[in-house]
């Protein structure tokens, strides 16, 4: 008698079993499996086979479809294969990933999600038994007079004379052969297109129709060759049918060999050069988007995400392409440094609209910044590595919409692990290896990605290898050294490869007459952070500098003297005149008026408070004397500000108390995204050996809950014991804070009295004392 799955997961042993895990991680997230017998449960899940089967050669795909059609045909695995296949080897693989095991007697026991995963192995249609189950005795008696049967036996018996007539290759071949023209044509696309077809050319079968010349089509149902499935004349071609006509030579070849990717050569320092260029460039470009959006929050269109207008208007600003936005878009979201504000709720006449609040930075963000260079590459880079989505990728034509959700499918993960498994490393002579063709990655990528059509993965590969470069993953069509260090999680952090690279970035920009800043390269994050305080960014790696954004910087609570000397440190020369002249002609008219929050008075010089009285441009202001030196306005302090300024003179804002309100220092900021639980995984080798020592345990259930926490919970309330529970008992998670530390717990399994959970924080398993949990959080 064959073991049962669990019995096999069980008898693997620590070594095998952490190597399964580790080809499965999905299987471990968000709880990890207690017991043989879940883990069991989530290996045979559809969307757990079909992970795997994405990441599953192509001859490792066929011949599980070959298995498939062996166990539902009754016919031997040999019958369907062509010799020369290295089965034991394939088997073996697919073994490993708990795919396919053997069982007694050589048999193959396959993963119970394959046929949900595969519905028409090798091309073929449904069991003619399951088909023909749901079909009219009249019918089955009209089909069953056509293939020469006589009489009217019952249902069962016209089942099985109907599949035994058409599952014989010599009599089917004798049918086909009387068949109208055009009938083998018919039947070969069929065989060629896959096993459904929409066949709208006769009307539905019955005995009192009128006659009517046999078209191919019509002679095929008729026959029981195709079989109707749906009411929109949907018809399919039955497994029997379609191996018949395939005849009993009929085998698949399975290409063991993978198509070749030709390289060459390339000297690593070029590599490293344009890696360098384009990872300055990606850190220049990021900090300065996420800049203009904590200046002001990103639109973000109702259904999320940020569209076409908005995309357009920062590769203006950042003077880059759209595909470039697109992608930082994406990253700094990923990267949790960039998220959607709360949304609004705005009244009209009709209702209560919830509108969006745009995308703004996170608290993340000014944690980053503190980063070196170094470290703030790695975290897009691994943002990127992890994403779902690739951002340049085209649908139907069309770009991907930045920060919307992402859809189904094999995530653009799994493509990009494939893509760099495929680029070489070094060469024996310590060069780079480049590969110069990107259509041969994309070929040899879809053998080891058969799930995904042919067209679909060479617009993903394409797009992974575009996105690589514009990250410095890839430089001259090799692989850089972070591109390398994330390939190998054993090997360098990416922070740690990617020093090297960002060493070369500008540290000096040469400062012109007339009022601009050019940086000759890539520039390094402090250079850039210099400039964006007291200039504006333009197109082409320039800087302008100009009265307003000077103000800027001295609102900021920068003094003259401290920009001068800023910029005097980056300058690669002395400072223009002109320049110089403007920072301390803006910061000598800085502040001569003041704005006083008094709903509102301006305070200043009774000369320059009496023509502000008089200046036509500041009518809105309504303003009004109320003494030679204090101005009253109508306006608040943030409008009068701006009207002011308007008008061309440079107020500052003063608190109630006299204090100079300091403008820029508390910006906005998004709420951070809540951390992933994919992030909390337990390693394979712990997986496994809790796996294995929890082997034979009985597997207790979650009722009692709510008697647990109301005996023994005593430091919350009634109502908190009852939230917990509950939550715990329906949803199987709660956040709560336990001994002074808060977690998020999951997967509760009652022992006496104390909680068995998984914690996602620190990713273990933990007792629960409940007298400690002092809180429920939201």
């Amino acid at each position: 008698m064959d073991e049962t799955f669990p019995e096999w997961l069980a008898g693997l042993g620590h070594e095998r079993l952490t190597e399964l895990l580790a080809a499965r991680p999905d299987v471990l997230r968000p709880v990890p499996p207690r017991r043989p017998a879940e883990l069991a449960e989530r290996l045979d899940a559809p969307e757990s086979v079909h992970l795997a089967l994405s990441r599953t050669p192509l001859p490792c795909l066929l011949l599980v479809e070959a298995i498939l059609v062996a166990a539902r045909s009754g016919r031997p695995l040999s019958d369907l294969v062509a010799a020369g296949a290295d089965l034991p080897g394939l088997i073996d693989r697919l073994e490993r990933v708990a795919l396919v095991r053997r069982g007694a007697g050589g048999a193959l026991h396959l993963a119970a999600g394959l046929p949900a995963v595969l519905p028409t192995p090798l091309g073929l249609g449904p069991d003619l038994s399951g088909l023909l189950a749901h079909v009219t005795v009249a019918e089955l008696i009209d089909v069953h007079r056509r293939l020469g049967g006589t009489g009217t036996p019952r249902k069962a018996a016209l089942i099985e004379s109907i599949t035994t007539a058409l599952r014989d290759p010599g009599r089917l071949a004798r049918l086909v052969a009387r068949a109208p023209a055009g009938t083998r044509e018919l039947l070969d696309d069929f065989l060629e297109r896959g096993p459904a077809r929409v066949l709208d050319e006769f009307p539905p079968r019955g005995r009192n129709q009128p006659r009517r010349p046999a078209t191919p089509a019509r002679w095929a149902r008729d026959h029981g060759l195709v079989w109707s499935v749906d009411w929109e004349r949907t018809y399919v071609m039955p497994m029997e049918v379609a191996l018949a006509l395939r005849g009993p030579d009929h085998r698949i070849d399975l290409p063991v060999e993978q198509p070749a990717v030709r390289t060459r050569p390339v000297a690593a320092d070029l590599v490293a050069h344009e890696a360098s260029v384009a990872a300055l460039r990606l850190l220049d470009r990021a900090a300065a988007l996420l800049q203009d959006a904590a200046a002001q929050p990103l639109p973000e269109l109702k259904g999320g995400g940020v569209g076409v207008k908005e995309v357009r208007r920062l590769a203006g600003r950042l003077g880059c392409a759209e595909d470039e936005v697109r992608l930082l878009l994406d990253l700094v979201h990923a990267a949790g440094l960039l998220a959607a504000n709360p949304v609004t709720q705005v009244r009209t006449r009709r209702a209560t609209e919830t509108r969006p609040a745009g995308v703004s930075p996170t608290r993340a963000y000014d944690a980053w910044l503190r980063l070196s260079p170094a470290d703030r590459y790695a975290a897009l880079a691994e943002a990127w590595w992890r994403l779902p989505i690739s951002p340049t990728r085209r649908y139907d034509g069309k770009p991907r919409t930045p920060l919307a959700p992402a859809g189904t499918g094999t995530p653009s993960s799994v493509i990009r692990e494939v893509v760099f498994g495929l680029l070489p490393g070094a060469t024996a002579s310590g060069e780079a290896a480049a590969v110069p063709d990107a259509e041969e990655v994309a070929a040899a990528a879809s053998w080891h990605l058969p799930l995904l059509q042919r067209a679909s993965c060479r617009e993903v590969v394409l797009a992974v290898l575009a996105e690589s470069r514009l990250l410095g993953l890839l430089g001259a069509d090799a692989l850089s050294p972070p591109g390398l260090a994330l390939r190998t999680p054993s090997g360098p952090r990416v922070g740690e490869a990617a020093a090297g690279l960002l060493a070369g970035a500008r540290r000096q920009a040469l400062f012109g007459t007339d009022l601009t800043a050019v940086v000759t390269g890539p520039p390094a994050a402090a250079l850039t952070e210099v400039l964006d305080r007291a200039a504006d960014r333009e197109p082409g790696g320039s800087w302008r500098f100009g009265a307003s954004s000077v103000r800027r910087a001295l609102d900021a609570g920068h003094t003259a003297a401290e920009l001068v000397s800023a910029l005097e440190e980056v300058a690669a020369g002395p400072l223009p005149q002109p320049l110089t002249y403007l920072i301390h002609d803006v910061a000598r008219r800085h502040g001569e008026i003041e704005v006083v929050p008094v709903g509102c008075c301006v305070v200043g010089d009774e000369a320059l408070l009496a023509e502000l009285a008089a200046h036509r441009r500041l009518a809105k202001l309504r303003p009004r004397l109320l003494a030679p030196t204090v101005l009253a306005g109508a306006l608040d302090p943030a409008q009068t500000l701006a009207l002011l300024r308007e008008a061309g003179y440079a107020p500052v804002a003063r608190e109630a108390d006299g204090t100079l309100t300091v403008t820029g220092r508390a910006p906005r900021r998004a709420p951070a995204r809540p951390a992933g639980r994919e992030q909390a995984v337990l390693s394979p080798e712990r997986a496994a050996a809790w796996l294995l020592a929890a082997a034979g345990e009985p597997l207790p259930g979650r009722h009692g809950l709510r008697d647990l926490f109301a005996r023994y919970a005593t430091a919350l309330s009634p109502k908190a014991r009852e939230r917990v529970a509950m939550e715990l008992q329906y949803y199987g998670t709660a956040r709560i804070v336990h001994d002074g530390e808060e977690l998020t717990v999951s997967g509760p399994e009652v022992r006496g009295a104390d909680l068995d959970v998984w914690c996602h924080e620190p990713a273990e398993f933990r007792l629960l004392d409940l007298a400690k949990i002092t809180k429920v959080l939201t």
